[in-house]
């Protein structure tokens, strides 16, 4: 090998050195991840000048009563398809949305293994599986398919009678803020702005 190649040869491996191949693409995700997936940990505390006022939803179960009430035409028979209004199912939907709808002025947000949970001043808390699993919360039983797209951190709910709520997490690590956006059919979006608090 003449002196040229040599010095090529070693110039060659210096950067394979510092430099490796990701064969398995596994670097690439995991810069993917950090940028996709910017941390929400931390305290956080509403500013009230950047958010939406407080909102009052009046869903009352109308929709539940007005299954019942279907199903007592179409049953074809006397008793069949009957659906009997629940009062306590229709008071915990209601207080499902209403705390949906309108997030604790202050957040603390930890992570814990593969779990984000956020605990409201009220003593409200949140699991999220950001891996897609569905997490059912045993007091309001509504289920939770969360995931991240795009930076932001969604969250899917379910069990609250018709149509979809959801919850978007989105993490502005420049102006240390969060902003949490609640929106739900039939009904204009629910915005908070968080700003972190001084550690």
């Amino acid at each position: 090998m003449t002196p040229l190649r040599r010095l090529v040869w070693v110039a060659f491996v210096v950067v394979v050195s510092l430099h490796p191949v990701d064969r398995g693409g596994s670097g690439r995700r995991v810069h993917a991840q950090s940028v996709d997936r910017p941390s929400l940990v931390g305290a956080w505390t509403v500013n009230t000048d950047l958010s939406d006022a407080p909102q009052d939803p009046s869903f009352d179960g109308r929709e539940a009563r007005g299954r019942g009430r279907r199903g007592a035409r179409g049953g074809g028979g006397f008793g069949r398809g009957v659906v009997t209004p629940d009062p306590e199912t229709d008071a915990r939907m209601r207080g499902a949305i209403r705390d949906l709808m309108n997030p604790p002025a202050h957040l603390t947000i930890v992570q814990a293994g593969t779990l984000i949970i956020i605990t409201g001043a009220d003593g409200r808390t949140t699991r999220l599986s950001p891996d897609g699993k569905k997490v059912t919360d045993e007091s309001t039983k509504i289920e939770r398919r969360t995931v991240w797209t795009d930076g932001h951190l969604v969250s899917e709910i379910t069990g609250l009678g018709r149509g979809r709520l959801t919850e978007t997490y989105s993490p502005d690590p420049e102006h240390h803020q969060l902003r949490l956006s609640v929106q739900m059919e039939r009904r204009p979006d629910a915005v908070r702005v968080y700003d972190a608090d001084p550690r």
